[in-house]
């Protein structure tokens, strides 16, 4: 497995423990992503990790429509993503994405995993969940950030 890929899983682990964390009264609540409730939010992170897979042929799994229970559609989504990425090859295939062609592994490094990784503080920090994030991954996005050109 990729150190990417292992990564990516780390972060979308910590992302599930946050959401199963969410109780009833939870789901309507403000984030620090001011622009969404706990409910949008989890939604959003659901299509941004949909999007790789998709990019790379996925069906099935990866589209589990949203609705009321987004643990089962989380779990559902997270595993047709993994799927997708563990295929063989699949991190090397270059992909049109909305922030420009890549190979899938970039995908994975970049928008995916610090999607994931910055919302499960947000959804963390709106629940009062332990907001602790896995250190590499905040080390890692951060050099990618950095990496960006300013505009």
């Amino acid at each position: 497995m990729s150190e990417t890929l292992a990564l990516w899983k780390l972060v979308t682990e910590g992302f599930t423990q946050r959401l199963q964390a969410v109780e009833a009264g939870q789901w309507e609540k403000g984030t620090p992503c001011t622009a969404f409730t706990v409910r949008q939010l989890i939604e959003h992170v659901i299509e941004v990790q949909r999007m790789g897979p998709r990019l790379l042929g996925a069906r099935g799994a990866i589209d589990t429509p949203l609705g009321r229970d987004l643990v089962s559609v989380w779990n559902h989504v997270r595993a047709a993503a993994l799927a997708a990425y563990e295929a063989e090859g699949a991190l090397e295939h270059v992909v049109d994405t909305p922030l420009g062609r890549m190979a899938a592994e970039q995908f994975l490094a970049g928008p995916a995993s610090g999607d994931a990784l910055i919302h499960t503080w947000d959804v963390a920090r709106a629940i009062g969940a332990e907001e602790t994030l896995p250190e590499e991954a905040c080390a890692r996005q951060l050099q990618g950030l950095k990496a960006l050109p300013e505009d």
